[in-house]
């Protein structure tokens, strides 16, 4: 569940997410690819169908830290836009063709301290994607992103809702309690102003989670990720 949390991040950045990647050869300021240049451990690549799209996530370790990383690709690649948090950082690159390429680093401790996430997208991606039917979306409500996970059997959308976080919550808890889900916890985060639930279904076993948050703007988001618990 962690996990896809941390990949939704790389595509429903809010103040990127019109924004793509390319799926062509990545040229970056002429010093190579910068998904190789901190010369990562690949882990795993996996298949993502993002609004119809199919494209691939590259997920690796890295064996130097987040400010480290960070340093050393301001370094090489000074012309790369970073927004980052305590533990987290997004990275955009663009190549002289106005092609981007994006990465997500996340710092989790260990042996290998930090998760490297990125993606290549093609230049359009769909405006208003289409749906997966498995996921649930309150009333007056605007899809913004989706994302499919073939290997996984499991869905995630993002989208825009123009009813306040505590309303649409409890509009999409009574539409899933109608269909058999039960809420599993919630969590309420005033310092984020975010709120959300984790539900279950027993009829076949899946588990839902569910998330709202509302930015100074006084816009509110919604993002919803279900997977099934076995095949």
């Amino acid at each position: 569940m962690k996990k896809i949390l941390i990949l939704s991040l790389l595509i429903c950045f809010q103040a990127l997410r019109a924004e793509v990647f390319t799926l062509a050869p990545f040229s970056g300021d002429g010093k190579g690819d910068p998904t190789d240049f901190l010369h990562p451990l690949n882990l795993w690549t996996e298949p993502v169908i993002i609004n119809g799209i199919s494209v691939s996530l590259k997920i690796c370790a890295l064996e130097i830290g987040l400010d480290i990383s960070l340093d050393q690709l301001k370094k090489n690649y000074p012309g790369a836009k970073i927004m980052r948090n305590s533990n987290s950082a997004l990275i955009e690159f663009k190549d002289p063709d106005g092609d981007r390429k994006r990465i997500y680093l996340v710092e989790l401790g260990g042996l290998y301290p930090v998760l490297q996430f990125s993606m290549d997208l093609p230049a359009k991606m769909p405006d208003t994607p289409s749906w997966p039917k498995d996921l649930p979306l309150p009333p007056d409500s605007t899809p913004v992103s989706t994302m499919e996970f073939p290997n996984r059997k499991s869905s995630y959308g993002n989208f825009k809702t123009s009813l306040p976080a505590d309303a649409a919550l409890s509009s999409m808890t009574m539409q899933l309690n109608a269909e058999g889900w039960q809420s599993f916890g919630t969590h309420n985060n005033p310092a984020t102003s975010s709120k959300g639930d984790i539900f279950i279904n027993k009829k076949p076993l899946r588990i839902m989670a569910v998330s709202f948050a509302e930015n100074e703007k006084g816009e509110v988001s919604g993002s919803v990720y279900v997977k099934p618990l076995k095949e």
